[in-house]
């Protein structure tokens, strides 16, 4: 009861008129930061952070954390229309988001992400203000062998719930650890697979590999398809707006199971990324119609979309309790606080 009035008081300190529109501004830069393929939240908050220097602490908080929501949301609109995630937790949103969209469907996509994010960050917000104090002791607990186990899960639902071969997946996966090991060796400090480029002694960016698997490809096959690519109109049906929210709580228990995958990968090390998804490979194994996923079914968009905001509000409970941040956003704003 005692973080409940808090936050009640948090309310009555953030709902005014100078606030409200920072939150404004913040989101708006965010989605723009979001909607950059390659640029990211991470970069986008470490950009404004020189913004908030000057600026009263609780106004800096309320812009940073504006800029992160809407990067957040910002790479779900270039996955739905354009098929290039601009964030790495936004992939699994192209799978379903984007054939939608095409399909001649994109408000009915966009909405749907929207409400489905706007479920997850607030479950995470619950989860932050009632089981901080828990959830602190469990996230304390974790070691190597728990880290291990998220990973070798998240790995395992990968291949087996992937539409694709299971081969292809194990190939693919080895690809990603092939490249995830350019770079030099967290434990022994030597350098590997580096074959004499000093670039790459820092490693691959996760972002560089994703734009370059999913953007490049895209753009090939829009130049060769040119003639026959059709557009995605991006008008705005209010009606349509309100009557994908609305059929939302049809898929209930996709969106209980997607932010509670989304709120354990946020305060354990798996992330937005891995709990996007898992998510997704989870609703596709239990759905009733998940031989559809992949062609524009709405849980295909609801359960990463669910996951990945549950994931990226949950990361803040370890930040703000243990002083360890669950993201690389919320390093940047664990980063800003202190100052």
């Amino acid at each position: 009861m005692d973080n409940l009035s808090e936050l009640l008081h948090g309310f009555t300190i953030a709902i005014t008129v100078p606030h409200l529109a920072l939150m404004v501004i913040g989101v708006l830069l965010g989605i723009l930061v979001g909607v950059l393929p390659g640029l990211g939240a991470p970069n986008g908050v470490s950009l404004l952070l020189p913004l908030t220097f000057g600026m009263q602490p609780v106004s800096a908080i309320i812009l940073l954390s504006s800029m992160y929501w809407g990067a957040l949301f910002g790479g779900s609109v270039t996955s739905i229309l354009f098929n290039i995630p601009g964030e790495p937790s936004s992939v699994a949103t192209t799978f379903d988001g984007y054939p939608m969209a095409r399909d001649g469907r994109p408000t009915t996509a966009l909405a749907t992400a929207f409400g489905s994010a706007a479920f997850g960050a607030l479950v995470g917000v619950i989860l932050i203000t009632f089981l901080a104090s828990w959830v602190a002791q469990v996230a304390l607990a974790f070691g190597p062998p728990e880290y291990f186990a998220v990973y070798f899960l998240a790995f395992a639902s990968f291949v087996g719930m992937g539409g694709a071969a299971p081969i292809k997946t194990v190939v693919a996966l080895a690809i990603g650890f092939a490249i995830a090991a350019i770079g030099i060796d967290t434990v022994s400090g030597s350098v590997r697979l580096t074959m004499g480029i000093d670039e790459l002694v820092k490693g691959v960016s996760f972002v560089v590999a994703v734009m370059g698997l999913f953007g490049i490809g895209e753009l090939l096959v829009a130049v060769e398809e040119e003639f026959h690519a059709r557009a995605v109109s991006s008008r705005i049906d209010w009606r349509e707006v309100f009557g994908a929210v609305g059929r939302l709580p049809r898929h209930g228990v996709a969106l209980l199971r997607s932010a509670a995958i989304g709120c354990w990968m946020g305060i354990t090390p798996g992330g937005p990324t891995a709990a996007s998804f898992m998510s997704y490979g989870i609703a596709r194994r239990f759905s009733r119609r998940g031989r559809y996923f992949g062609t524009g079914e709405v849980e295909g968009i609801i359960s990463p979309e669910t996951a990945d905001h549950a994931a990226g509000t949950s990361a803040l409970l370890p930040m703000l309790s243990l002083g360890i941040p669950g993201s690389a956003t919320a390093a940047v704003m664990m980063g800003g606080l202190m100052i």
